[in-house]
């Protein structure tokens, strides 16, 4: 038998992002999908288009997905992501935290809805 539910997912809060575990687990886990950074772009507008669910905020609100292109400006080339996906010398680390939290979102969203068995160990 079907069910008729639509899958929801909850958008990261501020908070989530800004804690230093959970932003070095989305790092990681973003360093490990073997995508050229120039793909991201398109594999991140791909990803929200084809979503058939709905994405709200943790008040149950609904989250408006923003266009990606909006969100990463004029950043063709993805250098952004060069910055973000960068290590510290041990390699083990980001390099530095960004403060682009919307961007950061937008990946731990794609996280959320293509590879939720992921997303459920960032707040770990």
């Amino acid at each position: 038998m079907l069910c008729n539910r639509k899958d929801v997912v909850v958008v990261a809060t501020t908070a989530e992002l800004k804690n230093y575990h959970y932003y070095c687990r989305l790092w990681m886990a973003a360093r490990n999908i073997s995508l050229p950074r120039r793909q991201w772009l398109d594999e991140l507008a791909a990803c929200f288009r084809d979503y058939r669910g709905n994405v709200m905020y943790p008040s149950g609100e609904l989250f408006p997905i923003p266009f990606v292109d909006d969100v990463f400006g004029d950043d063709p080339d993805m250098r952004w992501l060069s910055y973000y996906l960068s290590t510290d010398g041990s390699g083990k680390k980001p390099r530095s935290l960004s403060r682009k939290l919307q961007r950061v979102q937008l990946i731990d969203l794609y996280f959320r809805i293509r590879y939720p068995s992921i997303a459920r160990h960032f707040s770990r």
